[in-house]
């Protein structure tokens, strides 16, 4: 042995192994995490027995953890949920569907029955929904409202309330509870120890479950079994039990009281009259509910086949009026069995009554409620210079190029009929008559009748100053006759 080993084994003795034992066991990680395992679960259970500080300072780490993990794998934990939710889920669906199908069956087998068209003619009288009035007639009871109060302050920890219930100040109604409550207790007993269990509002009625911390407020209509109140405290115990810990700290804040609402959603329940159901889905009706039913149903088809043949009428006069020249169409509507038609109107438009008398549309079953104007549509010049101009078969009128064009070959004694009419269109540009001639044969006519004594050079001479000529062209005040040296024929004379 060395003389450290010597001064060793004099300084520690025994404890020289014991120290080397020591320190092995500190390093070795897997003996560590030993001795750590057998004192965490006992530590655990100490700390949360004692206080609720280790259980606080678990919290946050173990909320965001499980958070994280269902962000990462949602599926898995949905998974291993899903046994447990399940069960409630399809009992709500189908007690939803359930209570769904009596009221729509309901309704639908009350239709034909005396009660159930008293049940129309009172609603249509009071204004009061036809569902809500079948509803009374059909409820035993049903519970709207539930409200879990702190009793120490007032304050709403949470509340739950049916599909199709009227909408409730749930934290005004809670204070008014507690106040009620109070009001009770200092005017009618000494005793702190009395609570008040029920109360009506109207025809609302109000069961109250108390405990030593919170009550159990449920507010419903009609007349419910006195098994209810049994199954308010079991819900209330149920909820004191889980959350006994949030209850004792609780000041205002429910975000511990996460899935209270789910051991109150039991207590949202619906009971229908049974008689009411059988009578309304079993009894036969009579003959005179049967008349009426058909006399209801014939009446409601006549006013359906009404509203459609208007409507078509008034789509079919809107249609061919919104095709006519010189007629811009605003609005058409019924009015005092008429259809009011407002809009333009040129004087000139002509409205397409033939077509609509194959509608049955009379113009008596029109009014015309328009402002006249000035249409300048190609289809409507046209329609305005043939009713006034009455050209011959033989021409061609046509719009083209921003203008009416008048066409071919025309009699001589049309043309002077209509010329200074012609003429006029003609520098309004609103007619192009450069395609316009007098014939041949018209003007040898007319010169054989009207001016017999002319030679048959002259004759020739005029002829040829006006067959082919553009009317536009042609000068009647001064035209000079071929062949000639001072004989002139005037408008007068042609």
């Amino acid at each position: 042995m060395s003389q450290i080993d010597e001064l060793k084994q004099i300084l520690l003795g025994d404890n020289s192994e014991k120290l080397f034992q020591l320190q092995e066991r500190l390093e070795n990680i897997d003996a560590r995490t030993r001795d750590v395992a057998e004192v965490l679960a006992p530590a655990i259970n100490k700390g949360i027995a004692d206080s609720d500080e280790l259980i606080d300072a678990l919290r946050e780490p173990l909320s965001e953890t499980l958070k994280q993990a269902i962000r990462v794998d949602p599926a898995e934990y949905a998974n291993i949920l899903y046994p447990a939710i399940a069960p409630s889920i399809r009992l709500a669906i189908s007690q939803a569907i359930s209570s769904l199908l009596v009221t729509i069956n309901q309704t639908i087998e009350s239709a034909t029955t005396a009660s159930g068209l008293g049940a129309r003619f009172e609603s249509i009288r009071t204004g009061v929904p036809y569902a809500e009035l079948l509803l009374r007639r059909s409820l035993l009871y049903r519970v709207e409202h539930i409200y879990l109060i702190d009793r120490a302050s007032g304050l709403l920890i949470s509340d739950i309330a049916a599909a199709d219930s009227y909408a409730l100040d749930s934290d005004a109604v809670s204070a008014m509870f507690s106040a009620i409550q109070s009001f009770v207790q200092d005017s009618f007993s000494g005793n702190n120890e009395d609570r008040l269990t029920d109360f009506s509002v109207g025809e609302h009625k109000i069961w109250l479950a108390h405990a030593p911390r919170v009550m159990l407020a449920c507010v419903l209509r009609g007349e419910a079994p006195e098994s209810l109140k049994n199954q308010l405290y079991d819900v209330l115990d149920n909820i004191r039990t889980e959350y006994s810990q949030a209850l004792s700290r609780f000041e205002g804040d429910n975000s511990e009281f996460i899935g209270v609402d789910d051991h109150m959603q039991p207590l949202l329940q619906l009971q229908l009259k049974e008689d009411f159901i059988s009578d309304a889905m079993n009894k036969e009706p009579t003959l005179v509910q049967r008349v009426m039913f058909i006399g209801l149903c014939g009446l409601a088809l006549f006013f359906i086949f009404k509203w459609f043949d208007d409507r078509s009428r008034m789509n079919t006069v809107e249609h061919y009026f919104s095709q006519t020249p010189g007629l811009k169409l605003a609005k058409a509507h019924w009015a005092d069995g008429k259809i009011l038609i407002d809009g333009l109107m040129d004087p000139d438009a002509v409205l397409p009554f033939a077509v609509l008398r194959k509608y049955e549309i009379e113009p008596e079953d029109l009014v015309m409620q328009t402002t006249p104007f000035r249409s300048l549509e190609p289809k409507m010049e046209l329609q305005r210079f043939a009713a006034e101009l009455e050209p011959p078969a033989e021409l061609n009128m046509q719009y083209s190029q921003n203008k009416v064009q008048l066409s071919g070959i025309a009699p001589i004694s049309w043309l002077i009929k209509n010329d200074y009419r012609l003429r006029q269109l003609s520098a309004d540009r609103r007619l192009d008559i450069s395609a316009l001639s007098a014939s041949e044969l018209s003007i040898n006519h007319y010169i054989d009748r009207h001016f017999r004594g002319l030679t048959g050079e002259v004759k020739n001479s005029v002829m040829s100053a006006l067959v082919g000529k553009s009317w536009d062209n042609v000068e009647l005040d001064t035209m000079r006759l071929a062949g000639t040296t001072k004989f002139h024929v005037s408008q007068q004379h042609l």
